[in-house]
């Protein structure tokens, strides 16, 4: 049968406390890392163009990485919009708690005519008479690109921040 023995004194145990202590230090440098790759993963879901990551930081005792599309039609693609976006809704509560509204204008089934480009694949294309190319929609469904990268980082967290604790010791 296997045996496991081990002594334990008061300078043995003021010797792995100075080491735990030590380790202390190194808890930044270690969430800093964990946070920078659920970030990357994030990067590497199905996100829309323009989507970039922005430098992980501290923020107290937090280190927080962001990911980031400042493009206005961003919000748009993520909640959807309309109509459309009513009946594909987005799936988080909290944009209810903001009060995303679909129809704004209160276009309905009519739907409206947007500013667009010829690389817009809608085929329902005009220009007008000032020379602006419109295209006409009743909305978008939620495309929950965000969403869903935060979920896939939300389910890598645990086996992340492993690898990186074990990394340390």
């Amino acid at each position: 049968m296997a045996k496991f023995e081990t002594h334990l004194s008061l300078s043995s145990l003021d010797e792995m406390i100075k080491r735990y202590e030590n380790k202390k230090k190194d808890y930044p440098k270690i969430a800093m890392r964990i946070a920078d790759r659920l970030a990357d993963i994030m990067m590497d879901c199905d996100l829309q163009s323009g989507t970039y990551k922005v430098p992980t930081r501290l923020e107290g005792n937090t280190a927080v990485a962001s990911i980031i599309n400042d493009e206005e039609k961003a919000q748009f693609q993520e909640y959807g919009t309309g109509v459309i976006g009513e009946q594909f809704p987005h799936a988080a509560e909290e944009l209810q708690k903001i009060g995303w509204k679909y129809d704004v204008n209160g276009h309905g089934e009519a739907g409206w005519w947007y500013p667009t480009t010829d690389s817009d694949p809608n085929p329902y294309k005009w220009t007008d008479t000032d020379g602006q190319l419109r295209a006409w929609t009743k909305g978008l469904p939620a495309g929950r690109y965000f969403y869903n990268a935060l979920k896939r980082a939300e389910e890598m967290f645990t086996e992340v921040a492993l690898e990186e604790l074990q990394r340390e010791v």
